[in-house]
């Protein structure tokens, strides 16, 4: 393991109050750590390890009992985005070998419509913790970045759990890194166009300003124009393997 992911575990074991037990995300840690590549998920050498794939649905197990009015602002928000995340991957695994999670369900996307996800007294779907509780009771746009659909144009899987003592921190990096990347914006200085990733259409109304342009630019180096046409990246659902 890589020193510096051997770091993130140290920093990441903490303890989250619930009503009954306590959720250790230091588990949960180690499998991003162990899995989580920055173009993709090894999810291939995770399925075949039943130790990891029992870790993860521990995780979820533990999740399912906590107390989330005991928890801080901050800490609500970093459990909900690892609960979105943790319960995406669960459900590839369990579904396991697939080329999309368009596959998952009896019609494409049913995955996010499924009430799966066990919290409290509650079986949410994924569609329900992100846009019914995060981008309602917790609105922010950068959580569209730190969700993860398991899918090649999906803002990468952050290697490590979101913590509420850090959330600010870790929503600007995961922000930076995909506005910087060729998923967010790809620039045609021949036709004088900005193709933008189609998730900047599907929730206009999350970002200021007519184009993504303006929104994208506080978050990059080099800015792109603002003066081109706008297009948009066909989306790619395909599993964000990685290579």
């Amino acid at each position: 393991m890589k020193k510096h992911r051997i770091l993130i575990l140290f920093s990441l074991s903490v303890f989250v109050p619930t009503g009954h037990a306590e959720l250790d995300y230091a588990p949960y840690a180690e499998l991003l750590s162990r899995y989580v590549e920055a173009d993709g998920v090894r999810y291939a050498a995770w399925a075949k390890d039943a130790g990891d794939r029992a870790t993860l649905k521990k995780f979820l197990n533990d999740a399912a009992g906590v107390d989330v009015s005991s928890l801080d602002r901050q800490a609500q928000t970093a459990f909900y985005i690892n609960l979105y995340n943790a319960s995406m991957l669960q459900a590839v695994f369990e579904h396991w070998p697939i080329d999309s999670v368009k596959e998952i369900g009896p019609e494409p996307f049913s995955i996010f419509k499924k009430a799966f996800i066990e919290q409290g007294k509650r079986r949410l779907s994924l569609d329900e913790v992100e846009k019914g509780i995060l981008l309602e009771e917790y609105f922010d746009p950068r959580i569209h970045f730190a969700v993860n659909c398991a899918s090649e144009s999906c803002p990468p899987l952050r290697a490590e759990p979101f913590v509420g003592g850090r959330l600010q921190l870790q929503l600007e990096a995961q922000t930076r890194k995909f506005a910087e990347s060729a998923r967010a914006a790809r620039v045609d200085p021949v036709e004088k166009s900005v193709a933008y990733s189609e998730l900047f259409k599907w929730y206009a109304g999350d970002f200021p300003g007519d184009s993504p342009v303006g929104y994208l630019n506080r978050y990059r180096a080099a800015p792109l124009p603002a003066d081109f046409k706008t297009e948009w990246i066909p989306y790619d659902w395909s599993l964000n393997v990685a290579e």
